[in-house]
């Protein structure tokens, strides 16, 4: 997973980066409760969510770094049409971002470098030393000439106004053309559009056709496939073999899950990580609620008073660990609950910056 450094507070005062304090991966840094968990159908079904995930994450990367197109991102920008976390899928690495920013990052005296001087002195991502060496941005070729100089497309943005002037005469050009997924050895009658896999049910298998799944397919915008092809399969399986055990398949249930994309985009299965793994879980009644953890913590032996706390912020403030989904349920495990408390899953909670790192030391209160 990619591990990011979370902001230092304070750098003006000399704080620096803990190497205690790793931060925690990206994939797993989202609170669920009244998130996903506990959200009333009109509003997980309205825009609402979407637009505070917008402004959030907006907000949150200028706070950090200054800029809102991406964690210390300066360049490359995604158009204002698309810059929506309904719409995208997350770059989780910034590792090259220090080397593309260097040449865009405010240095001119005037208000841009004042107001990224005095934000950067309250709160600012670490940015490593690039030592002067930089990665350059260039937009689209235009064509190649006879002695393999490169014109590149005017495309009216900051990249080009830097490059246009400059003679580029690549050693190695690499094309990244994609591929796309498709299954030749099946028949007519069993044939799908991979291009939309989001037309199956929970995007898993045609409704007419279930003994077929396509398990590990859709793709989502923040976080890990993996995962997602474990719930799945459970799915799958149970759709098989217990469909009483269901509940109802409804399509009205799909929507708020699917990134918001159009049918001539070339990824039109994209997902919400969280929204789409709670929907299956809900689908297989392995969602617990505050109820079943309050039963877990009172009947499970051996589980002390801190393990009792732990599996309850974790349950409300972790992400959709599968964990979480086998406490309850067809796919119940009786070790899920040992597992959820383990120090592995806390460290999801207590490495998280600000709120737990720097308000409430709560690691500090629930240690062991």
């Amino acid at each position: 997973m990619c591990r990011n450094p979370g902001p230092v507070l304070l750098p003006i005062l000399g704080r620096k980066p803990s190497a205690s304090e790793p931060g925690i991966p990206i994939d797993v840094s989202r609170a669920n409760l009244f998130d996903t968990t506990y959200v009333h159908q009109a509003l997980r079904n309205s825009m609402i969510l979407w637009e505070y995930y917008n402004y959030y994450i907006k907000v949150l990367l200028w706070v950090c770094s200054g800029t809102t197109s991406g964690m210390d991102q300066w360049v490359g920008e995604i158009s204002p049409a698309r810059h929506h976390p309904s719409k995208i899928f997350f770059n989780k690495s910034m590792k090259v971002c220090p080397y593309l920013s260097l040449p865009y990052r405010p240095k001119q005296p005037g208000p841009s470098l004042w107001l990224y001087a005095l934000r950067s002195a309250l709160v600012q991502t670490p940015i490593p030393d690039t030592n002067g060496r930089q990665v350059d941005l260039a937009p689209l070729p235009k064509r190649i000439d006879e002695h393999g100089v490169v014109e590149f497309v005017d495309n009216g943005r900051p990249e080009y106004e830097r490059i246009k002037l400059q003679t580029i005469q690549p050693d190695v050009i690499v094309l990244c053309t994609g591929y796309q997924q498709t299954f030749p050895f099946l028949d007519g009658k069993l044939k799908v559009n991979t291009r939309h896999f989001s037309s199956l049910v929970r995007g898993i298998w045609r409704r007419e056709q279930p003994t077929m799944g396509f398990i590990g397919f859709v793709r989502p915008s923040l976080g890990a496939i993996p995962p997602l092809a474990e719930m799945q399969a459970q799915l799958w399986v149970l759709n098989l073999v217990a469909p009483c055990k269901l509940s109802d398949l409804n399509t009205g249930d799909e929507a708020h899950y699917k990134l918001h994309t159009k049918s001539s985009d070339r990824v039109t299965y994209g997902v919400d990580h969280e929204s789409y793994a709670y929907q299956l879980a809900l689908d297989m009644n392995s969602a617990p609620g505050i109820v079943d953890i309050w039963r877990i913590t009172w009947t499970t032996q051996n589980l002390t008073m801190r393990s009792m706390c732990r599996l309850f912020i974790i349950w409300a403030f972790g992400a959709h660990f599968n964990t979480k989904f086998r406490l309850i349920g067809p796919w119940a495990w009786g070790s899920a609950t040992e597992i959820l408390v383990s120090d592995e899953f806390w460290h999801t909670i207590t490495r998280r910056p600000l709120l737990f790192g720097e308000t409430i030391t709560i690691s500090q209160l629930l240690r062991g």
